[in-house]
Order: C-alpha cells, then sequence, then structure tokens
C-alpha cells in the first residue's frame, strides 16, 4: 500500500471512531445496527472501498492476528476498512489489568516486529511497529479510563494485499 492509500485509510478509520463517540453519545436512540449501517454507507462513500462495523455485543476479531489479541481483554467494537491495497481495522477493548501489563505485553508480542514509534506520557502509551516485510503496521493505545477504573486498549491493525 502507498503511504497516500495508507494515510488515506488511516484517516477514514478515525473518522470512524469519532462518528462512532458522537453517534453513541447523541441520545437519538438509534439502534446499533442502524448506527452501524449508516457508518458503513459514510465511510463506503468517502472511501470507494468497503466498511463493516461491529459496535458491541459479538465483535468479530477473525482478521486480528493472535499475536495482536490480548489475554483476557473484552472486545467493545471494531471498524474495519478494505480497498484495492489493503484493509486496515480498528479495534476496541478494555481490561481489568494495569496500563504497564498491556504495554508489556504488546513490547514483547511485537518484539520480532520493527518498532516505529513510542510516545508514553503520564495518560496513555502509542506503540507503532511495522512487519519485518513492511506488509503489516499495528497501532496500539493504551489508557486508563478513570471513570471506570480499567484499561483501554485500542489497535489500529492494517495490511497490505
Amino acid at each position: 500500500m502507498s503511504k497516500v492509500g495508507l494515510t488515506a485509510l488511516c484517516l477514514a478509520l478515525a473518522m470512524v471512531v469519532v462518528a462512532d463517540v458522537n453517534c453513541t453519545r447523541c441520545g437519538q436512540g438509534l439502534s446499533e445496527k442502524l448506527a452501524e449501517k449508516a457508518m458503513e454507507g459514510a465511510v463506503n462513500k468517502a472511501t470507494g472501498g468497503k466498511a463493516n462495523i461491529d459496535l458491541g455485543g459479538n465483535v468479530d476479531l477473525s482478521g486480528l492476528p493472535a499475536l495482536l489479541r490480548y489475554p483476557g481483554a473484552t472486545a467493545k467494537s471494531r471498524w474495519s476498512v478494505s480497498g484495492e491495497q489493503g484493509s486496515g481495522t480498528v479495534y476496541a477493548f478494555e481490561t481489568a489489568d494495569p496500563p504497564a501489563t498491556v504495554v508489556n505485553f504488546y513490547k514483547q508480542a511485537l518484539s520480532g516486529w520493527k518498532s516505529s514509534s513510542v510516545a508514553e506520557t503520564g495518560e496513555a502509551t502509542i506503540l507503532v511497529y511495522t512487519s519485518d516485510n513492511e506488509k503489516e503496521f499495528v497501532t496500539v493505545n493504551v489508557t486508563k479510563d478513570s471513570d471506570s477504573n480499567r484499561t483501554l486498549l485500542t489497535l489500529l491493525y492494517t495490511k497490505q494485499d
């Protein structure tokens, strides 16, 4: 996937994440399936790709490689966009484990990949990795939810065809 294509895919997925947060908080009483279909249509139109969104219940993890699955984490949602050059998916999870434990898991699990970037603040840690063949990319975002005292984990996983 070209850098332009990858950037467009990441921006489209970010747009879906923002739309999901805004829609689920809007209080208009839309069913999850209706909201999913509306967001899928908007992303399809914007990107020319095919979107697939799960906002809860049974979240499809079949496209997430086993090494990226944090043990015991509860999947909350999935946003996926695929096109001619590849696919990208954002997965959202939560766990009772502390953020440092989650971060250490991913640093170990991805030790065979190339680390592109690490950003650590008091509130969040973001890890960016690329596979050796440079066809897979993952961004791991780990934060602590102060309201629920749970750790929130967001993975952006993209794969070139």
